[in-house]
């Protein structure tokens, strides 16, 4: 849950209350913000899981390039 501020402005005749909070900004990693309505171990999760597909995808395109040379 965020965390915010309620202000309260009572008079004689009215009463307004203006409520503030802070976004939940999810998960942020070197400048890189990944923003869902998961727990925070949801968002890790996706990251490793993008990890491990580019490193996975990486040694692809190594195999690869490593059978055109022969």
């Amino acid at each position: 849950m965020a965390d915010g501020k309620t202000i309260t402005v009572n008079t004689d005749d009215n009463s307004v209350t203006v409520q503030q909070t802070a976004p939940d900004t999810g998960l942020s990693v070197g400048g890189v913000n990944l923003d869902t309505d998961l727990p925070w171990y949801g968002d890790a999760f996706i990251v490793l899981l993008l990890v491990a597909l580019i490193y996975v995808g990486k040694k692809s395109i190594d195999k690869w390039f490593d059978k055109k040379k022969v």
